[in-house]
């Protein structure tokens, strides 16, 4: 129930899904380069674009599929998309946060 007793409480986007880090998909050779071509990237002063080199990944709680990956940017900066979709998870309900990020998945209770 709410606080004001007239009904069940909204489900929130976080009770339904899950938002994690995860590599980039290609394998641990590949994940190397990435991590290797981001090194030389500080080096010059980011005179070349940054690779990135992990995913934000929502999955749903109950069964673990993926309804969301969008690639987490500067490796520096990935925890920063990672803590905004998290605040999102937790301030919206599911259907409007997957309207917001133009997800696939459905927003099944």
């Amino acid at each position: 129930m709410d606080t004001d007793g007239a009904g069940p409480a909204a489900e929130r986007a976080d009770d339904v899904f899950a938002a994690e880090l995860r590599p980039r998909p290609g394998g641990p050779l590949r994940h190397r380069a990435r991590v290797a071509a981001a090194f030389v990237s500080e080096l010059l002063f980011q005179v070349l674009p940054v690779p990135s080199v992990h995913d934000v990944v929502v999955r749903r709680r109950d069964d673990g599929t993926e309804v969301l990956r969008v690639p987490a940017g500067d490796p520096y900066l990935a925890g920063d998309l990672l803590a905004r979709i998290r605040a999102e998870l937790a301030d919206s309900d599911p259907e409007s946060f997957l309207r917001a990020w133009s997800a696939s998945g459905t927003a099944r209770s």
